[in-house]
């Protein structure tokens, strides 16, 4: 019996944004692997750059993930000198995270999501970039309306 062709459905939203983010991950860890970064590392760092000492909870949420799940990216984040942690002067149960010396030297790459964007965005026009963003933004928007009153 011959194989059939898989070929996904040109039209899913779903699927085409996934691949479009799986690619996006990829050209970030390829730009990330000279400064020993991770893609989920530069998150937290990015976070950190713009507002220091912030707490466990604040990153997992930032980061749409389990509390736990960023518990342990940040203990081996501490172990390789990137961060370092602390308990909050107002709720000691409350561990805040910190950008150390070396994170801060690597602050110019707090933009390099721009890089990645200029990848993908290639031959876009500023008209159709903006739109995308739009289009993706309202489509984000509807799922989330939809699982809120759902």
């Amino acid at each position: 019996m011959a194989e059939k062709d898989l070929k996904p459905p040109h039209d899913s939203l779903g699927r085409l944004v996934s691949a479009t983010a799986a690619r996006a991950q990829q050209l970030l860890a390829i730009k990330l692997e000279p400064h020993d970064l991770s893609p989920q590392q530069w998150i937290v760092l990015g976070v950190l750059w713009r507002r220091d000492g912030v707490s466990v909870g604040e990153l997992a949420r930032y980061m749409h993930s389990e509390k736990a799940a960023v518990s342990r990216l940040v203990d081996r984040m501490e172990k390789a000198g990137w961060v370092k942690k602390r308990a909050s002067s107002k709720d000691a149960r409350s561990i805040l995270v910190f950008a150390t010396q070396k994170a801060q030297e690597k602050s110019h790459l707090s933009s390099l999501y721009t890089e990645v964007n200029a990848v993908l965005l290639q031959g876009f026009s500023t008209n159709d970039s903006a739109q995308l963003f739009g289009l993706l933004n309202r489509a984000h928007k509807n799922g989330l309306d939809y699982i809120k009153n759902n």
